[in-house]
């Protein structure tokens, strides 16, 4: 049998029995897990170690603020205060992607709805109704379907045609444009890279810092997840890959993005801008479903908590729209400006905890009659109704690759499963996933071994007793790649 001594530290990771810091009450009684932006207000010493402790489970360096070497200090960081705190952190690189802006020099003005107005990558001095897009060959971009929104949404214009290297278009929704705005096509040829180049300078660094996901931003088919995983197979990386559902293009091709990639992030700011604000309810609500059905990692975003940039508490509006995407099933919900240059990030975090756990008390979260697909899908869904039916107190999952807790965590069980890995990379890659509690130790040869580490990280990670009843699975190996095939019931001593 294996002595279960404390792992050593892995660029800064440790297991939780050798934590200082134990997970607190809130993160044990959660099972939805939180991501929040770093920035210019978590840089400051201690509030990292801060955010941990509130409930951060996953933290996200957003690639279009701060340079090359902030995303490095920062990912470090994030290393660092998983050692401190004894528990693996997952680390997000979300890309720019290919975002388009009116030019420094667009002159402020008002469109009326009727107005015609052109755009296009090239100056017109004569033309008052003539703004210019950073982007060359943006007339090639449009399609006859689209439309052309500037700002974040307001104004929206209907596509006339194309004159050359213009578009000539119609407001149908009037707004403000000043220099420097974003501008949404819907609809977007491909001449619109998925990738650019800041995007692949970016992935450089996080290659680098040993990322263990990466937002793809924009993503409009499957093959733009393709792109990007032939990039990080070139860089030797596992990074999983999360796509950014940000288009009405991205969302009409759902089915082939889900299966290309590892996750998906219901990113409703531009999606709000581009397909209109009603859409986003039921577009979101669909995706988490279709996404738990496919057996991928879900992230609800944006805005959620918006008013705590400034204000200590979060409104009634934000606290129902966080609890309603917990029990529609999100595997993990995100902070942005809220954490990385809002004024309380900690409160933010902790109230996103709080609202979470008391979320997951609705019945309908753990609605099941999920399709099984595979035999290794059916043990673990076995696993989970068999917790129910002893009153187990945790499932317990050897795991090689994370493919098990994945299959278990689709069902939503009412115990938490705690994931035995012994390879850093598979331990932090199961942060995001709903309800797992990921362990890094030593590799098992045997069930005993896989009791034994059960028993060692129990009290702390799982509030485990001498009593308690686990469902412990494992494969035909403990500690090898394969298909999980064997349930037990063990009753702690």
């Amino acid at each position: 049998m294996i002595d279960y001594a404390p792992a050593p530290p892995v660029r800064g990771r440790l297991d939780a029995a050798a934590s200082t810091h134990p997970p607190s009450d809130v993160t044990l009684e959660r099972r939805t897990k939180i991501v929040a932006t770093l920035g210019p207000a978590t840089d400051a010493p201690g509030v990292l170690d801060e955010l941990v402790a509130a409930g951060l489970d996953c933290a996200r360096l957003n690639c279009s603020h701060g340079t090359a070497d902030d995303l490095r200090r920062r990912a470090a960081e994030v290393r660092d205060a998983a050692a401190r705190a004894g528990r693996p952190l997952g680390l997000l690189f979300d890309l720019q992607g290919p975002k388009l802006r009116l030019t420094g020099a667009t002159a402020e003005r008002m469109l009326q709805v009727g107005d015609r107005f052109v755009l296009g990558d090239r100056e017109r001095p004569d033309d008052d109704d003539h703004a210019v897009v950073d982007f060359h060959g943006f007339s090639g971009l449009v399609s006859e379907r689209s439309e052309i929104v500037i700002g974040d949404g307001v104004p929206r214009l209907a596509v006339e045609h194309t004159d050359g290297g213009d578009v000539v278009a119609r407001v149908v929704s009037a707004g403000r444009i000043s220099a420097r705005k974003g501008v949404n096509v819907t609809f977007a040829r491909p001449a619109l890279p998925a990738i650019t180049a800041k995007d692949v300078a970016d992935l450089e660094v996080a290659v680098q810092a040993g990322a263990d996901f990466i937002a793809l931003s924009f993503v409009r088919t499957g093959a733009d997840v393709e792109e990007l995983r032939r990039r990080l197979c070139e860089h030797g990386s596992q990074a999983l890959i999360v796509a950014k559902l940000e288009s009405t293009e991205g969302y009409e091709h759902l089915d082939e993005i889900l299966a290309a990639a590892d996750g998906v992030m219901v990113a409703r700011g531009d999606y709000g801008v581009t397909a209109g604000l009603a859409g986003i309810p039921l577009m979101q609500k669909d995706v988490i479903a279709r996404a738990r059905r496919a057996g991928k990692l879900v992230i609800t975003a944006t805005q959620m908590l918006e008013s705590m940039i400034a204000a200590p508490e979060p409104t009634r509006a934000e606290v129902t729209d966080v609890a309603n995407a917990v029990i529609d099933g999100t595997s993990a919900v995100m902070l942005s400006a809220e954490s990385s240059v809002g004024q309380h990030p900690v409160a933010a975090v902790r109230a996103m905890a709080t609202i979470a756990a008391a979320a997951e008390e609705s019945p309908d979260l753990r609605r099941r009659g999920l399709q099984i697909n595979t035999p290794a899908e059916a043990v673990m869904h076995a696993a989970v109704q068999l917790a129910d039916d002893v009153d187990a107190a945790a499932i317990i999952v050897a795991t090689a690759t994370g493919a098990s807790a994945r299959a278990c965590c689709r069902h939503r069980p009412r115990q938490p499963v705690v994931a035995l890995a012994h390879d850093p990379r598979v331990a932090e890659q199961l942060t995001l996933e709903w309800g797992v509690y990921p362990v890094l130790t030593d590799a098992a040869d045997s069930l005993d071994d896989i009791v034994a580490a059960a028993l060692r990280v129990g009290p702390d990670v799982a509030g485990l007793r001498s009593g308690d009843r686990i469902v412990v699975t494992h494969g035909q190996q403990p500690g090898a790649p394969g298909a999980t095939n064997t349930t037990i019931v063990r009753t702690l001593p």
